[in-house]
């Protein structure tokens, strides 16, 4: 864990170098002093409404193991978004799966698959956006190129988890043959965490409901991109519509490098680099990139803390257990 922190935070110091080099502070000052703050309101509307949307989401992939009201559900997306912006190691998905299994009695592991099954959607997501967007903006090769990889990572992700599902008695069997070259002890956990891992994988047995969670991704990320628009607004930029989508693309991408916790440095340059697609220098894209981070992570992590609170658990408990589960 102490390396994996060690790299983020290097690989972050790095990326708001790049960030911040060349940059003229005195225009930065300027476009934050005269920005419009109110446009926030509407961006931070929209960013809530879209955790609300996850969960929504989640419900579905989480009924196949047990049905759930909303409250429970949209609590665990808030602490577990908070947690991937202040715990290293993108704990965040294991804090959120720690959370949902454990107050409402439900396999952490198998509630974790679930959460691995909402990542692959949102991916197909983000990429049916970009091919809309490309239709619109021209995009840079690489941009291209890393999302083709990103495609064929999520189209090889989502046929194993299929297969796990599908050949569920077959699957159990190879990897139990593989754990048997682990001691004794630790080859009976591993078997255990991926039986229960697979088994939260039902929701590939109904088609309907998995075109329904992909339309569902589809619109929770158009609500984000339309969030976004907004504080282009606070610095009374007006770029066309597509800006927003290629923004979100570029920036989702990026900030699946590691990196601190809370995606400081990546979500700086990666918006530095999309805002130059459509000709803003630095100066004014770094104070934009600056504000829509803070109106993203501020509001997430104020309520995901609430919700902490509220549940009697705290971060350092969350951290330590959901490693170890």
């Amino acid at each position: 864990m102490k390396k994996k922190l060690i790299i983020g935070a290097f690989v972050s110091l790095i990326f708001l170098y790049l960030a911040f080099r060349k940059v003229d502070y005195g225009e930065l000052w300027v476009a934050m002093k005269g920005a419009q703050y109110w446009y926030i309101i509407p961006n931070i509307i929209l960013v809530i409404l879209s955790m609300w949307m996850r969960a929504y989401r989640w419900k579905f992939m989480v009924n196949p193991i047990k049905r759930l009201g909303m409250k429970s559900l949209f609590s665990s997306v808030m602490i577990g978004f908070m947690a991937n912006n202040v715990l290293p190691a993108r704990l965040g998905e294991f804090v959120r799966a720690y959370s949902l299994g454990s107050k409402e009695g439900i396999s952490r592991t198998a509630t974790f698959a679930t959460i691995v099954i909402e990542r692959i959607f949102d991916g197909f997501a983000l990429l049916f956006i970009l091919w809309l967007a490309l239709l619109l903006s021209p995009f840079p090769d690489w941009v291209k190129k890393a999302s083709n990889l990103f495609l064929l990572i999520n189209l090889a992700t989502l046929a194993f988890l299929i297969l796990l599902e599908v050949k569920r008695d077959l699957a159990l069997k190879f990897f139990n043959f593989i754990f048997r070259l682990l001691p004794l002890g630790l080859s009976s956990k591993a078997g255990e965490i991926t039986e229960k891992f697979i088994g939260g994988l039902k929701v590939f047995r109904n088609v309907p409901s998995l075109l329904w969670i992909l339309a569902w991704s589809v619109l929770i990320w158009l609500v984000v991109g339309i969030s976004n628009y907004f504080i282009f607004l606070a610095f009374d930029l007006h770029p066309p519509i597509q800006a927003s989508f290629i923004l979100l693309v570029i920036v989702s991408l990026g900030v699946m490098l590691p990196s601190s916790p809370g995606f400081v440095g990546t979500f700086q340059f990666f918006c530095v680099v999309s805002l130059a697609i459509f000709g803003y220098d630095k100066n004014i894209a770094l104070p934009f990139s600056i504000l829509l981070h803070a109106s993203q992570y501020i509001p997430v992590t104020l309520l995901g803390l609430y919700y902490l609170k509220k549940e009697h658990l705290s971060l350092k408990t969350l951290e330590s257990d959901s490693m170890q589960k």
